[in-house]
C-alpha cells in the first residue's frame, strides 16, 4: 500500500477538494485509479494531450494525492491520503453534531485558546497529538511545535503543561506527553 510520508504535514479535505476541482485532474486521477501509471497510458486513459496529463499528474502529486517514482517516471496513488485528511478534519472540527473545537481552529493553525474547560481540552487534545508519548521532548522542540499551531507559542505550552497533558521535568528542560 503507498502511504504518504508521516514526517510530511497532511493535505487537508480543502486541499484535496481544490486539486480535485479541475476536468484534467479529475481524468488524470481517474486513469491511474484503473491501473495507469506513465503520463502516456494516463493520457490515452484520460482523452488528454500529454502535457496536460503530465501538468494534472504533477499537481496530483503536489498535493499529494499521488506520488512520482523518479527512477521509473512512473505515478501512484497514495491510498490513504484521503483518509487521513478525513481524520484530521474529523479530529479538528469535531464530528457531525460539532465539539465546539473546531471553531478555534483557521487553516490548520490555533486561533485563541478556549475558556470553556471542556472545548479547551478538546483543543488541546489536538495539539497534544503532535507529540508523541514516552519520547523526551527538549524545551526548544516543544515551543516549536507549539509555534507550529499558535503563535503565543508560550502561552499554548503553559496550558498543555497546567491540562496534564505536558510533563516537565524538575530542571523544566525536558517535556514528555502525558
Amino acid at each position: 500500500m503507498n502511504t504518504p510520508p508521516a514526517d510530511d504535514q497532511q493535505p487537508s479535505c480543502r486541499d484535496l477538494a481544490g486539486a480535485l476541482a479541475q476536468n484534467d485532474r479529475r481524468a488524470a486521477y481517474a486513469a491511474l485509479a484503473l491501473g495507469a501509471t506513465t503520463v502516456a497510458e494516463v493520457a490515452e486513459r484520460a482523452g488528454l494531450r500529454p502535457p496536460a496529463a503530465a501538468v494534472a499528474l504533477q499537481k496530483l502529486a503536489n498535493v499529494r494525492i499521488a506520488s512520482f517514482d523518479h527512477a521509473k517516471h512512473t505515478y501512484t496513488l497514495l491510498d490513504d491520503t484521503f483518509r487521513l485528511a478525513v481524520q484530521a478534519e474529523v479530529r479538528v472540527a469535531g464530528r457531525a453534531d460539532g465539539d465546539g473545537a473546531g471553531s478555534y481552529f483557521r487553516r490548520g493553525r490555533l486561533t485563541s485558546i478556549p475558556g470553556n474547560k471542556e472545548v479547551r481540552s478538546r483543543v488541546l487534545d489536538v495539539v497534544r497529538d503532535s507529540f508523541e508519548p514516552g519520547v523526551p521532548y527538549p524545551e526548544a522542540k516543544v515551543n516549536a511545535i507549539c509555534g507550529e499551531w499558535f503563535d503565543d507559542w508560550v502561552t499554548l505550552r503553559r496550558a498543555l503543561v497546567d491540562e496534564g497533558m505536558l510533563r516537565r521535568n524538575e530542571s523544566g528542560a525536558i517535556y514528555e506527553r502525558v
